[in-house]
């Protein structure tokens, strides 16, 4: 599938006035490709669908072997497939999509902040982050709706096989909430820091002494290296709920009288799918706050 036909270039005598926040930005972005847009998050809505029923369609599908049917197997083999066809097909549309968009926004950038007589280094450097806009777009929302899917759809499925399971999900929510809120806080300073240097890298690169292209480049890497303590912390503290949840649903699901070993790995295909949408909180909360900071400069 083919993206529209990419629009005019944006009249240099009619600037875009930028939003002056994240989500005024990204919806603006939306705005503008609002048809391709919502036909690639369809795609994703139906992805994620297919993807909440496997667990399900296997766990039927050992139930059924154990009692030599096949008709659990060609189920699982037949959402399995429709998952695959797609996910590729939104994959495929999305680059078209996504890369429409990023030559349509910077373009546009460019003409107005030359107009306003940015100096050039600082130009290329808004425009290089600017592509993180595009980016969180075509790469963060999907993961944000995929969380969302892996969480609430792992939740509503695990409420079929045992309330108890749902009841320990729930209840490791809010501390995470509570370590997210701070990561966050933590992350945009050091995302300040960060593009304070990326936007005098080309004056470095072009006019520093060797010592100062050294601290430049020093003081980038301490900012990286800040940045992936933070989720390594966060990440790590999660994981410990995240453990208990894990002990806690063993001991329930091995005591229900009559379960069959299909729905035991059902519980666990869904407890995993649960936690990895608790995983991918982190870097979605920096991707944003990184965000905050890019659309204060531009």
């Amino acid at each position: 599938m083919d993206a529209p036909a990419a629009a005019a270039l944006p009249d240099a005598d009619s600037p875009l006035t930028p939003p002056s926040t994240v989500t005024g930005e990204l919806w603006t972005l939306l705005q503008q490709n609002r048809g391709p847009v919502i036909l690639a998050y369809v795609l994703l809505i139906v992805e994620n669908l297919l993807r909440l029923l496997q667990p399900f369609l296997l766990g039927l599908a050992v139930n059924d072997l154990l009692s030599d049917s096949y008709r659990g197997l060609w189920w699982f083999l037949l959402g399995h497939a429709a998952h695959m066809a797609t996910q590729f097909s939104r994959q495929m549309y999305d680059t078209r999509v996504y890369s429409h968009m990023y030559a349509q926004r910077v373009t546009r950038l460019v003409c107005t902040q030359r107009k306003a007589d940015i100096p050039t280094s600082r130009v290329a450097a808004r425009a290089s982050l600017s592509r993180q806009f595009i980016t969180f777009v075509e790469q963060q929302v999907p993961r944000m709706v995929t969380a969302l899917f892996s969480v609430i759809g792992a939740i509503a499925m695990l409420f079929y096989y045992d309330w108890r399971i749902v009841l320990a999900c729930l209840c490791i929510a809010f501390p995470v909430f509570v370590l997210n809120a701070i990561y966050s806080r933590s992350v945009k300073k050091v995302s300040r820091d960060l593009h304070d240097r990326w936007e005098d890298e080309v004056d470095v690169i072009g006019q520093a002494t060797d010592e100062k292209v050294a601290t430049h480049y020093n003081s980038m890497t301490r900012c990286w290296v800040r940045m992936s303590d933070l989720e390594a912390r966060t990440t790590g503290l999660t994981e410990l709920f995240v453990m208990g949840l894990m002990a806690f649903a063993l001991l329930v699901v091995c005591r229900i009288p009559n379960i069959l070993a299909g729905d035991i790995f059902a519980v666990f295909r869904y407890l995993m799918m649960f936690v990895q949408g608790i995983d991918t909180v982190p870097r979605l909360v920096e991707q944003f706050a990184r965000l905050k900071d890019i659309v204060r400069r531009l």
